[in-house]
């Protein structure tokens, strides 16, 4: 590359979701933009939380990618299931959105690979894999570029840019090099997870492509996604320590793995005769952050910028958002209509009015990995009984909801008054309970039937005798747990 080619607008040190929508807004913006990722495509992340929902979608449609390219021999998931055990599970549809009434549970490396290839195919973008950056240039305290070495080579290249972003991930060599400060973190507790992809798992009773969250109520939560060429994706997170207690004996993560599968007999037993296809990926207590996002010469998004537990499934949106934003203000600043301080102000404030509310909501969500008393999972049963609730909760991962507003204290009033009416006429008529669990496949072939109304009748006069002074002690930690 010659010297005149070195010099740049931008350089973006990461092509993965963050790194190519931001190296393609800029260029369809009118700049010059360097892409470097030292992976080369396709190729799978470290670890991911897979499933995009239509806001994601349309992010991607403002600049042209294809979801037939992105999500290619990919299932549509238009249903979600919340299982808690086998004492109770919701079914919930995706609402529409801009036209789209689906999610996907991508296949990661096609997914990159999609998004890499539009923006290297963009006008303006010169796109470099298998470039690993080592280094930042500086003209004194300001960043002016970046050196490196191409796979396979020992010469080091320079390259030069008016500003340098990291979207190179939690690890980010950009961060680091610029010493960017953390704030707004929280550790504790922390979460590890792990996850794989498999092959002929067996189906759900309902019988078409799906998202199924299970907790066992123990501190763990696993989630089941019908993803790309017939595969699923199978993935296990928990507070760290409850993990770690499953790793004394377990050896490689392998081992770690279907051992915590083997915690879960609903999950364990439709892996029975399906096939691990991909190595066990994993993160051992999840940071949760947000980082100063610019400086000098610098800016950072995606996981760079901002991570939080994967639990929600925000990952990828939270990156292409981030993407957005900074390339909607630093166009601002390029055109002359702000200053560049004020811009990237701009950007600081945009990420965080979107990103800070979820982020809360899913600290909240981690902690409710925590086991669970009885009176909590009975409350649960009540909410996941009321239509109106579950078409809420449906709407709060598709970020067209708020979970925080939709516990208050009359939707847990209402829940708990109909939940006792409820059991009190199953108690009379034998009536099964709509959040009933179906028997594991074993348990149909040794003649067990559904799931009955007489465990949730058991006990229910005692409940019910019960429940006023509960909800008097209880009601307002449940109202935060829940």
């Amino acid at each position: 590359m010659s010297l005149s080619e070195s010099h740049f607008d931008v350089i973006v040190v990461g092509g993965r979701p963050s790194g190519a929508t931001l190296a393609a807004r800029l260029a369809q913006g009118g700049l010059r933009v360097l892409l470097l990722d030292r992976a080369t495509f396709p190729s799978l992340p470290a670890v991911s939380s897979p499933i995009i929902y239509a806001c994601s979608m349309a992010l991607l449609d403002e600049i042209g990618v294809s979801e037939a390219d992105y999500a290619r021999n990919t299932p549509k998931i238009r249903k979600l299931v919340s299982e808690s055990r086998d004492y109770y599970r919701a079914i919930a549809a995706l609402p529409e959105d801009r036209g789209r009434d689906y999610a996907y549970a991508i296949d990661r490396a096609r997914f990159d690979y999609a998004l890499w290839q539009h923006a290297a195919n963009t006008h303006g973008v010169t796109a470099i894999e298998g470039f690993g950056v080592s280094d930042l240039l500086w003209d004194g305290a300001r960043v002016i570029g970046v050196e490196g070495v191409q796979h396979g080579s020992r010469n080091v290249e320079r390259f030069y840019a008016e500003m340098v972003v990291g979207a190179d991930g939690r690890w980010s060599l950009v961060a680091r090099k610029v010493g960017a400060p953390l704030y707004n973190v929280d550790d504790a507790p922390t979460t590890s997870l792990y996850y794989a992809y498999w092959r002929n798992v067996q189906p759900y009773d309902i019988g078409e492509p799906l998202a199924v969250a299970h907790s066992t109520l123990d501190g763990l939560a696993y989630l089941m996604m019908d993803s790309a060429d017939g595969t699923t994706a199978v993935v296990c997170e928990g507070h760290a320590e409850t993990i770690e207690r499953f790793s004394q004996g377990a050896g490689a993560p392998e081992a770690l793995y279907e051992a915590l599968l083997q915690n879960a007999p609903r999950i364990w037993a439709r892996l029975q005769g399906a096939e691990r296809v991909t190595s066990v990926r994993g993160l051992k207590h999840t940071p949760n952050y947000y980082r100063q996002p610019f400086g000098d010469g610098w800016a950072l998004v995606g996981d760079a910028v901002h991570h939080k537990d994967p639990i929600g499934g925000q990952g990828i949106y939270d990156a292409l958002f981030s993407a957005k934003v900074l390339a909607e203000q630093y166009l601002a600043y390029k055109r002359g209509a702000l200053d560049y301080e004020s811009a990237m102000r701009g950007y600081k404030a945009r990420l965080e009015e979107e990103t800070l509310p979820v982020y809360r909501n899913t600290l909240a969500a981690r902690a409710n990995l925590a086991p669970s008393n009885a009176f909590q999972r009975l409350l649960g049963r009540y909410l996941v009984e009321s239509p109106e609730v579950v078409e809420a909760l449906a709407r709060v991962p598709a970020r067209m909801g708020d979970a925080t507003q939709l516990m208050t204290t009359r939707t847990i009033v209402l829940s708990l008054a109909r939940g006792v009416a409820r059991d009190a006429r199953r108690a009379l008529t034998g009536e099964l309970s709509p959040s009933a669990v179906p028997p594991l496949p074993i348990e149909r072939a040794q003649g067990v039937r559904e799931t009955s109304s007489y465990q949730q009748r058991l006990g229910c006069l005692g409940w019910m005798l019960a429940l006023p002074a509960i909800v008097m002690f209880n009601g307002l930690a449940v109202l935060r747990r829940e």
